[in-house]
């Protein structure tokens, strides 16, 4: 009876720290990739805005997106839907625009330009509305390739919007740049880090789902599932945001980090889904169907903190900072049954 109890204990610790060690390898596999792209592009002279708009945001992006396509390849070769990757995208999405950027108003009141108003902030309100349709309405309980290839092509047309609109604009690109060589080292590097880490990320929390949430709290296995993507993975894959964010925030450049978020949302809810979708049908279960939802009213909020004084300011950080743990809690009592 020991042994056997010592074989599973082991095995849970096995699995848990794959999770720990996947985000370590998800966050340094991003920054390598950041450094090594923009210093890549810098020596064939693209200019620091394209790099910024693309490579940089990119990169902040890249856990989310080797969680949710390495979900999807997991999915694709079981025959299954990839539930994780869904609540990975709505829980980063929420976790960004909650904790990140209320911890970064705390710090600092974040001063929202007035030509946020006519763009940026019209254009997150509108894919969030977007990405819930898709998620409500159509193709019953999967995001399938057609919806992914709207995502795809809204993503396409961001792309276009941010270039065309900052076209004459300079703008500072705080990376540190490095020689060709070590470039490549650290390019290879990265996208090895973030494939590695995609990887033991989603096999150690597909463990926790399955093997510890429905079998010691009986909850069923799409609702373990959710809750883990939404929880510990949204939040472990966030932490590339929430440094850029909150170190820009101390620096007193503070719509960098509201730029970071928006920017690494649109991305999340655009690209990362339309690239996973393209892979395999994303699963949805009503918990997901119902956070997009809820996604729908916090990026309201959010907006609206940001039109009615032209800043979020310390109060409003508390606001948001406080409402994902809101969040966090009513999601494990969801998960419990107790909602």
């Amino acid at each position: 009876m020991v042994p056997i109890l010592m074989s599973v204990v082991l095995e849970n610790l096995l699995h848990l720290a794959m999770l720990g060690i996947g985000f370590v390898f998800l966050i340094k596999g991003a920054d390598y990739f950041i450094i090594s792209s923009s210093s890549i592009a810098r020596k064939f002279h693209v200019s620091p805005l394209i790099i910024g708009l693309t490579l940089v945001a990119f990169g902040t992006s890249l856990p989310e997106l080797a969680v949710s396509f390495a979900a999807s390849l997991s999915a694709r070769a079981s025959g299954t839907t990839a539930d994780i990757a869904m609540g990975n995208v709505i829980g980063s999405n929420i976790a960004n625009i909650t904790i990140i950027l209320g911890l970064s108003a705390i710090m600092m009141p974040i001063a929202v330009n007035k030509s946020m108003h006519k763009q940026e902030l019209p254009f997150l309100m509108s894919i969030t509305v977007l990405l819930a349709l898709l998620i409500n309405v159509f193709a019953g309980d999967q995001i399938v390739w057609w919806e992914a290839l709207i995502l795809m092509l809204a993503f396409a047309f961001y792309m276009y919007l941010m270039l065309r609109s900052h076209n004459n604009q300079e703008e500072n690109l705080e990376v540190h740049l490095v020689d060709i060589k070590k470039a490549v080292i650290l390019l290879i590097l990265g996208i090895s880090g973030v494939s590695i880490g995609g990887w033991l990320v989603t096999t150690g929390a597909e463990f926790i789902a399955i093997e510890i949430l429905v079998q010691a709290f009986s909850m069923e296995a799409s609702r373990a599932t959710t809750l883990v993507g939404l929880s510990i993975v949204a939040l472990g894959t966030s932490l590339p945001e929430l440094v850029t964010s909150v170190m820009a925030a101390k620096k007193g450049e503070n719509e960098i980090a509201l730029g970071n978020v928006l920017g690494s949302n649109v991305f999340n809810s655009l690209f990362i889904v339309g690239l996973s979708g393209l892979v395999v049908p994303l699963g949805m279960n009503a918990d997901v169907r119902l956070d997009s939802i809820i996604l729908i009213g916090i990026t309201a909020l959010v907006v609206i903190f940001c039109i009615t004084k032209l800043e979020i300011n310390k109060k409003e950080g508390w606001v948001l900072f406080i409402l994902y743990f809101v969040f966090i809690i009513y999601i494990i009592l969801r998960a419990l049954g107790i909602f």
